[in-house]
């Protein structure tokens, strides 16, 4: 893989507060001690004017939205209805006498709204959108990209996004953070910018959540402060101080908003984080239901699930997963994965989520691996589903793709899926992608995966980085079918070290690669397909999407789309007749590189890609 690879400094942004926003310490306490802290705005924020700010992508002036219009104590006076219940909880999670449920509390949908509201889309982290997109495409809007919008290289006030940011759609926007501590609205019609925020006073480097009843989304940032911004206008509702960190994405599900906050450790520390809390608060005005102690850091992003009166799904970073009542706070169980310690980031569930199956009354867990085990066995991982099963059965050490029960967390069964990810020079970057959920019309789940299988192999010299493709699992057995993966077509690059994230619509399965934005249809899963990677489950090649294009080809192009083969610069791998973002000779994946951890996003009939340098680019019919 020829990557120079670029570590991203982030800066923190120092927030200056004005005069009248000082409260005296004295009063406060007063105020606390009487009960009186109210949630009223502290400041009535004013329109600013206009700002002229460097936003790529904006055809106009961006309106810079005003500064704090509340700040929401962790607890408080102005609670809903009824008590609020916080549980007993103990350093490692363990569980005092079990409270009476919040009354307020309403269990959430099984599955979302049409938006891709949250990250992976609904609060299961599915990441599968009903129904196909209409063909022909053709590319909408270029957010973040070419200078001018054309044929080019990257503009002058690129912005490179942090690798957890995946953009969000509601109210006809995309919502998406920085590092530098602005989150944007961005419009889904015509990919300019409608609103800036105030800066939140620090780095926003995970994915946000849009409610449509509150008209609200929801950012967390590195400072702890966890934000309500108007969905409309990007004018601050209300803040609360979780202290510690906010790494992960908010989760939403009914009408609450979970979000856990991290501790850091020493230097010398195995892990990152020595401890995490996360915290159920009402949607409405961020007032907190109940909190609770993981024992370990906060670093993956919890998921939901309706079943067994709501449970919240979250991952530990001592390889922990937690199972906890939506409505109390409540551990229903606490069980550990197999995993290991990313060696640069010091994290076991950086960048990943649970995904949850109702129909099979299961979550789907994947943890970061060390590099040197993806070349366990030699020759590639082997052959069958069966064989696969034996050998991680005999070698747990080598598990990272764990579905439990969520009745109790055992474990249904050992999933033939060995470790894979994006990685170069012997070192994992990223943790190993997860699956994708999908509801058949028979009603039943199935999940799609990048699994191994030395039957994958296209030559007699393959070894653990060669055996790579797509399979179908059955999510009540663990057996996986064989898929088509298109990967000679130009449609898919499908390599062990550069496993990628999927997502879904209808029949249509994304493969979000650091080159390209890989692309394919299911067509024919009849019940005699898959049974081997010769006789697999048909499906055609769709319109991939090339980061880059090298100037001086393709001249029949026409609105970024190439009708033949294109050929990126720094690379031989040829990409199949599609679309691409820049066109340029520069290593582009090189200079601004961030690793691919985030799905494509599907609303509205448009597939939203966001490249790895930062450009997104909108797609469809």
């Amino acid at each position: 893989m020829n990557r120079f690879l670029k570590e991203s400094k982030l800066h923190s942004i120092k927030t200056i507060l004005k005069p009248w926003q000082i409260v005296p310490a004295s009063l406060a306490v007063l105020l606390l001690f009487l009960g009186c802290l109210s949630v009223e705005p502290w400041v009535r924020g004013q329109a600013l004017q206009p700002s002229q700010a460097s936003q790529n992508g904006s055809t106009g002036l961006i309106q810079q939205s005003p500064s704090i219009l509340q700040e929401v104590p962790l607890t408080g006076s102005q609670a809903p209805d009824g008590p609020i219940y916080l549980p007993l909880i103990t350093k490692g999670g363990s569980v005092g006498p079990i409270p009476t449920p919040t009354p307020a509390w309403t269990p959430g949908p099984i599955i979302s709204s049409g938006d891709w509201a949250q990250l992976s889309r609904d609060p299961q982290r599915t990441g599968f959108s009903p129904g196909d997109i209409a063909t022909p495409w053709h590319v909408k809007w270029i957010w973040n990209g070419p200078s001018g919008g054309g044929d080019a290289g990257p503009a002058p006030d690129h912005l490179a996004l942090p690798q957890d940011v995946q953009p969000i759609t509601g109210n006809g926007y995309l919502y998406l953070g920085h590092s530098d501590g602005f989150v944007r609205a961005i419009s889904e019609a015509v990919g300019t910018i409608v609103w800036t925020s105030h800066n939140l006073g620090a780095p926003v480097e995970n994915t946000g959540a849009f409610d449509p009843d509150t008209s609200s989304v929801y950012f967390g940032s590195k400072n702890g402060k966890f934000y309500q911004l108007d969905s409309a206008t990007g004018v601050q509702k209300r803040v609360v101080d979780l202290r510690g960190e906010l790494t992960m994405a908010p989760l939403l599900a009914g009408d609450t908003i979970y979000i856990g906050s991290s501790i850091r450790a020493g230097g010398g520390a195995p892990s990152l984080y020595s401890g995490g809390t996360i915290y159920a608060l009402d949607k409405t005005n961020l007032v907190q239901r109940w909190s609770y102690d993981a024992g370990a850091g906060l670093v993956a992003s919890p998921s939901y699930s309706s079943t067994h009166g709501g449970l919240v799904i979250l991952l530990a970073e001592d390889k922990s997963v937690h199972a906890i009542q939506a409505g109390t706070g409540t551990r229903l169980w606490r069980v550990t994965v197999n995993g290991d310690h990313d060696p640069k980031r010091r994290t076991v569930f950086a960048d990943t989520y649970p995904v949850v199956s109702e129909i099979n009354d299961l979550v789907i867990v994947r943890s970061y691996l060390d590099w040197n085990k993806m070349w366990s066995p030699n020759g590639g991982a082997p052959a069958t589903v069966s064989e696969i099963r034996t050998y991680l059965a005999q070698n747990p050490q080598l598990q990272s793709f764990f579905v439990l029960n969520l009745a109790d967390g055992s474990q249904k069964y050992v999933a033939p899926v060995m470790i894979g990810a994006i990685g170069n020079g012997g070192d994992f970057m990223s943790g190993p992608p997860q699956a994708v959920v999908k509801r058949l019309a028979d009603g039943s789940d199935v999940a799609y995966v990048l699994w191994r299988t030395r039957q994958a192999c296209l030559d007699s010299n393959c070894d653990g980085r060669g055996d790579t493709t797509f399979g179908e699992m059955d999510l009540s057995t663990g057996n996986i079918r064989f898929i088509q993966d298109q990967r000679t077509a130009g449609a898919m690059r499908v390599i062990t070290d550069e496993q990628s994230p999927l997502s879904m619509s209808g029949s249509m399965l994304f493969y979000a690669h650091w080159m390209m934005l890989g692309d394919m249809r299911i067509i024919d899963r009849s019940p005699g397909l898959g049974g081997s990677f010769q006789n697999p489950i048909k499906t055609e090649p769709l319109k991939p999407v090339s980061d880059t294009l090298s100037a001086g080809t393709c001249s029949g192009r026409s609105n970024h789309a190439c009708p033949v083969g294109m050929s990126p610069p720094c690379d031989t791998y040829q990409i199949a007749p599609g679309f691409y973002i820049y066109y340029s000779n520069q290593c582009i994946y090189d200079q601004f590189w961030t690793t691919p951890v985030r799905n494509a996003v599907i609303h509205n009939q448009t597939i939203y890609y966001k490249g790895m340098d930062g450009a997104i680019i909108a797609v469809g019919p």
